[in-house]
């Protein structure tokens, strides 16, 4: 037995979910298919019966007991553990914006560039290092020619 296509798209036809293109092919497979007619059919009296079913409303009474009766819950640990690290969470932030703030009001108040830096951006005296690189280079050649009196 082939088995049909289209049994997916007849909850979404129900539903009224397809586009008019599709719902007018599925309308015409509908006509030659008993299966998915059917199916069709079974999802129409189920609707019919949750509708006619209503919607179940709570007595007053039980609904007030059961508020009651989770008022009377005990707090759980893991909403205590929830509450702390709220509270922990909280304090560092406001310590660390405290924190912050004074630094920034500070750093206004006597804006001074670190050693280091002054340093680094300086200019410096390129002669003694080519001086240096002289004197590197002489004592490598005087190395290689052994002339040195190491040897």
């Amino acid at each position: 037995m082939i088995e049909c296509p289209e049994p997916q798209r007849i909850s979404a036809y129900h539903d009224g979910e397809l586009a008019e293109p599709s719902r007018a092919g599925l309308e015409a497979h509908l006509r030659g298919c008993p299966r998915c007619a059917a199916e069709l059919s079974r999802l129409r009296k189920m609707s019919q019966l949750i509708r006619a079913a209503g919607r179940a409303e709570m007595p007053r009474e039980a609904l007030e007991r059961w508020h009651r009766s989770l008022d009377l819950q005990p707090r759980t640990a893991v909403l205590h553990m929830a509450e702390v690290f709220v509270g922990v969470a909280a304090s560092i932030l406001l310590v660390s914006c405290i924190w912050l703030w004074k630094i920034s009001t500070a750093r206004d108040t006597a804006v001074q560039i670190p050693l280091w830096e002054t340093t680094a951006v300086a200019a410096h005296d390129t002669s003694a290092i080519a001086t240096q690189e002289q004197q590197l280079a002489q004592w490598i050649v005087q190395d290689l020619s052994r002339k040195n009196g190491n040897d």
